[in-house]
């Protein structure tokens, strides 16, 4: 008798077991994929590690997800931008007023936009390898070593405070704007977590990052993370419960009136009919009223919708700023194709005939680009 007690206490338990270990691997979550250089991301391109260490020296360090024309009208706060997916002219304005205010901009971009009074020099060869570097604020300090993958040097000017400097120039500036300061660092690869350690990396950062602020954000909305209100959040508290009294009335009247909803169907004379005909019905149209341009924009939009959802390029971005999102995300044949692609947006936009016959070239360029948008 206490054998067949044992043995449905075994078998229970080995089921029990079975059951956990099989629910582990059937629903045994992956791990997220976090963008590059986001200051969330514990993965080996993200900054995490930089983010939390200056959170335990004591620095009220945030992360920032909303357009930079709602940074706070305060002064002595720090906004660390490393490696945005794109800038915007209207960016650069907003940061600028910021700035004059009274607050500072750090700035780690490999390849950084045009930014008065920065100006750049292009190098003819890139070396990965780790260089020495001279900290220039402080000559005193021992020649420290690192890696610059940046194919531009800064050009020493007035207004521009060098910081850095490697053997092929200047890596690392400052300049005055107003009342803050702009900083511009061409090594975004040494704030992430698998190289902050490497080398003197984070030796030489340390001194140029932000302390003893009163806030310290890290920018995320220019890697595609963006803070976004609820639907109800624009409405006041008042309003809401008045909206949820008179949908629970009307829920309990329809159910007194015992009104009933069946299913929605949809007519046949939709459904029929509705393959091939309708796109040829659609094109023959365009054609009659020499619409080939409309009919092109229409195809450029959705290709910027697409690169928007795969990339994080905003819709209404520059044509180069596009190509350089091709760069960071796509190999070269594909940005070559990108770049022949908007040259063709563009001379359509700008020739005063366009015929059907350029739209069908147009078109199949643009399909072409679209299956790989798709298909990655």
């Amino acid at each position: 008798m206490m054998l067949k007690l044992y043995k449905r206490q075994l078998a229970l338990l080995l089921s029990v077991l079975a059951f956990l270990i099989l629910g582990y691997l059937l629903v045994k979550p992956g791990l997220p994929d976090y963008p590059a250089y986001l200051s969330g991301s514990p993965a080996a391109n993200g900054t995490k590690g930089l983010y939390v260490l200056l959170k335990e020296r004591g620095e009220p360090v945030k992360a920032w997800r909303k357009p930079w024309s709602s940074l706070p009208e305060t002064q002595g706060h720090s906004l660390v931008v490393i490696q945005p997916l794109s800038l915007t002219d209207k960016d650069r304005e907003n940061a600028l007023r910021w700035v004059e205010r009274g607050n500072d901009l750090l700035l780690f971009h490999s390849s950084p936009p045009e930014w008065t009074p920065f100006a750049y020099s292009k190098l003819e060869k890139v070396n990965t390898e780790a260089v020495p570097i001279t900290d220039l604020l402080q000559p005193e300090a021992p020649t420290r070593t690192g890696s610059i993958a940046a194919s531009v040097r800064i050009q020493e000017a007035s207004g521009v405070e060098p910081l850095l400097r490697d053997e092929e120039g200047v890596v690392a500036a400052r300049s005055q704007h107003g009342q803050g300061t702009v900083t511009l660092v061409l090594m975004p690869q040494w704030t992430r977590n698998d190289t902050v350690l490497a080398n003197a990396h984070f030796e030489l950062l340390w001194p140029y990052l932000p302390q003893d602020r009163q806030a310290v954000w890290f920018d995320d909305y220019h890697h595609g993370v963006q803070d976004k209100p609820g639907l109800l959040a624009i409405y006041p508290a008042w309003l809401l419960a008045v909206i949820a009294q008179a949908a629970a009335a009307a829920a309990l009247w329809l159910w007194l009136k015992a009104v009933r909803f069946g299913p929605a169907y949809t007519p046949r004379s939709w459904t029929v009919r509705r393959g091939d005909e309708t796109l040829l019905a659609a094109a023959g149209w365009y054609d009659r009223r020499g619409l080939a341009r409309e009919a092109l924009s229409h195809q450029e939009a959705y290709v910027r919708s697409l690169l928007r959802e795969k990339w994080g390029v905003r819709t209404d971005a520059t044509d180069g700023q596009i190509l350089a999102a091709a760069r960071l995300h796509g190999d070269k044949a594909d940005a070559e194709w990108l770049a022949g692609l908007l040259a063709s947006f563009r001379k359509a936009r700008e020739s005063s005939v366009y015929t059907s016959k350029q739209l069908e070239q147009d078109s199949r360029a643009a399909d072409e680009l679209i299956r790989k948008l798709e298909g990655k």
